[in-house]
């Protein structure tokens, strides 16, 4: 049994049903592998953002203890203000 499924860009050839239920079910699969991909690369730029922020807060807190010398006592208060 064959079908004209104009949706196809076949120009108008027909193909058969398994043919046309088979392209149906492979075109799902890659929308739904297109959403994943989407989630991931959203996650991966939360994280990078993450990590960043991260990483200004440690550069910024050794910065802040530069100056300390290892036998003066640490201003813990004034140490928190910064970070």
């Amino acid at each position: 049994m064959t079908s004209n499924m104009s949706d196809t860009n076949n120009h108008g050839e027909e193909i058969s049903d398994d043919a046309y239920a088979t392209l149906i079910r492979n075109e799902f699969q890659l929308d739904s592998l297109g959403e994943r991909l989407q989630k991931i690369e959203n996650e991966t730029a939360t994280m990078k953002d993450k990590w960043r922020r991260g990483d200004e807060i440690m550069r910024d807190f050794t910065d802040s203890t530069k100056d300390t010398k290892v036998n003066q006592p640490v201003n813990y208060v004034t140490l928190a203000e910064n970070v």
